[in-house]
């Protein structure tokens, strides 16, 4: 778990609070998942040029949505689900093909954005089934993050400092963490996924949840 405070989300920002994860020892990943943030998308190109790139379906279709009127998206909504349920990437791509081409008059927007950008959206069909809906959207952990992270901050309302923030913060993290590994699991990995498992990083983590330690010293305001 990586954690940093920033005051916007500028492509500095990124550069910074990604370049600061390399200094801790990550190299590589096997994923990055992202919305549309240019700023964001250039480091992750720059930092992990050899990591596929997944942009969140839930972002693109949305953009998608805005580019009809309101009482065109429930249909708009319709079809771009059929994309996304589809059994692979090759069936996803035809279905957008065809969706496409029934806008190309009506809404250029739309078939342009689907043209240009849909296989961006794709990327998760390269990782086993098991994952998909996990993987293709951050909006399923941020909406965890996000909501609980206001909802408890909200109780202090005036942090005296960055570091205490980050404290506060890093201690709510700890506690979905224990949650995914005990209880929801967040990713269930099973066999049959072909992943090389990395030891080091393995080991480091469970380092750190063994020292009980440190845990008292986040919890401590």
């Amino acid at each position: 778990m990586e954690l940093d405070l920033a005051i916007d989300e500028s492509e500095e920002s990124y550069k910074e609070h990604i370049s600061s994860i390399k200094e801790r020892g990550i190299k590589t990943t096997k994923l990055t998942i992202s919305d549309d943030h240019k700023g964001l998308v250039k480091v992750l190109g720059e930092e992990f040029s050899n990591t596929p790139h997944q942009r969140c379906m839930v972002h693109f279709k949305r953009n998608l949505l805005s580019k009809v009127p309101y009482n065109e998206r429930k249909l708009l909504s319709k079809y771009i689900k059929h994309i996304y349920n589809s059994p692979n990437k090759k069936m996803a791509l035809k279905i957008a093909n065809s969706i496409s081409d029934k806008y190309r008059k009506s809404y250029l927007k739309v078939s342009e954005l689907l043209d240009d950008h849909i296989e961006e959206t794709l990327t998760f069909y390269q990782y086993p089934k098991t994952h998909h809906i996990k993987i293709r959207t951050t909006n399923l952990i941020e909406g965890n993050l996000n909501s609980l992270l206001k909802r408890r901050s909200k109780v202090v309302t005036i942090f005296p400092n960055k570091e205490n923030l980050i404290r506060y913060a890093c201690c709510l993290l700890m506690e979905i963490d224990e949650e995914w590994q005990t209880g929801i699991i967040y990713m269930k990995m099973k066999k049959e996924d072909s992943y090389d498992i990395d030891e080091y990083l393995i080991n480091e983590i469970n380092n750190i949840k063994q020292k009980k330690e440190l845990k008292k010293e986040l919890v401590t305001l």
